[in-house]
């Protein structure tokens, strides 16, 4: 069989084909299998950032509910040391109204007992002008020095 260079070109390009076939297919199933491996090993890395970012939510999610009971109870404490307060306050303020009343009826009793001793001794002094206006009009000197007499005797009985 004769072939011509037509041919051999052929058959030439044939096998060159071939071996770079044989070749670049080597070449390109290690590029696609590292691209495959490559593509894996970012999937299985999304699935573990998956899982962790899954389980922090799950922690905040926990830490959430624990600030949520914490502030339910910083709640419930301040609206008990509010009431308390509130019950200390009225307290106290009952006891200064009583105070203040105890120190206004002293006052007024004071103020009593002073204008009754005022009126005593306004009458009392009444009563000693009133007397001596009347020993001098109707007392003549003998009845007046036996008066003074009997004074003077009671004073020193009395001591």
């Amino acid at each position: 069989m004769y072939f011509d260079e037509s041919a051999w070109v052929a058959i030439g390009f044939a096998l060159f084909i071939i071996l770079v076939w044989k070749k670049a297919r080597a070449a390109l199933v290690g590029m696609l299998d590292g691209r495959a491996d490559k593509i894996s090993a970012e999937l299985d890395e999304a699935k573990q950032l998956r899982k962790d970012a899954a389980r922090e939510l799950e922690k905040f999610e926990a830490l959430k509910k624990e600030a949520e009971a914490e502030a339910k109870t910083i709640i419930a404490n301040a609206l008990t040391a509010a009431d308390r307060i509130r019950e200390d306050a009225e307290a106290r303020a009952k006891d200064t109204v009583a105070r203040r009343e105890a120190q206004a009826t002293a006052k007024i009793k004071a103020a009593e007992a002073a204008l009754i001793t005022e009126l005593r001794g306004t009458a009392a002094s009444l009563a000693a002008n009133a007397a001596r206006d009347l020993m001098v009009t109707s007392l003549d000197e003998k009845a007046s020095l036996q008066l003074i007499d009997q004074s003077v005797t009671q004073i020193s009985a009395s001591k």
